[in-house]
């Protein structure tokens, strides 16, 4: 696993971008996973991507260790989102690092959600639906996450799992992550 890094030195905050499940074609060219790499940067935020080894939970885990070393290594001391869609936001809600400032998750699967370690966690998370997710409903992930400390839910209106036109989405994305990861700029 080699990391995707886009973004000049002055950023001042990173997004590591999770890609969905690797078996059934989710790679870091994603639509939503590429326009956010490549958007980031227009507002201070850095982008780090990768493709998953393989669909095991702990190897993808490893892997998004790697990630944000990369992330810091590169950028040290920036404030890091932790972005994921679909398997990705299963793997993200799994990961709680003390140098995560919050995590940006699309269609979670909810069986991912009941007891992942961020739930308790104080620090910001916003999950996005789909309105039409035929696999995930919004209803079902609201239910998995009643209770969590500092979650947002929202719903993406007229999309399903799949999303279609991403670019509505990847704006609310860039949005909420540049007020996380960025929060002491002008």
């Amino acid at each position: 696993m080699v990391p995707d890094i886009n973004g000049p030195d002055g950023v001042h905050g990173i997004a590591v971008l999770l890609h969905p499940h690797p078996d059934f074609g989710g790679s870091r060219f994603h639509p939503f996973i590429d326009g956010l790499f490549r958007r980031l940067p227009e507002v201070g935020v850095g982008a780090v991507r990768i493709d998953f080894a393989s669909a095991d939970q702990l190897a993808a885990r490893t892997d998004v260790s790697a990630a944000l070393d990369a992330g810091m290594t590169r950028w040290p001391k920036s404030p890091l989102v932790l972005v994921g869609y679909s398997f990705g936001a299963g793997i993200a809600a799994s990961v709680s690092d003390d140098r995560i400032s919050g995590w940006y998750l699309l269609a979670p699967p909810t069986d991912s959600l009941a007891g992942a370690p961020i739930g308790s966690d104080p620090r910001p998370k916003a999950i996005v639906v789909p309105e039409h997710d035929q696999f995930f409903p919004p209803e079902a992930t609201a239910r998995a996450v009643a209770g969590w400390a500092s979650t947002t839910v929202t719903t993406a209106p007229n999309a399903d799992h799949f999303l279609g036109h991403v670019d509505p989405i990847v704006y609310e994305a860039m949005a909420w992550i540049g007020r996380i990861a960025t929060p002491d700029t002008p």
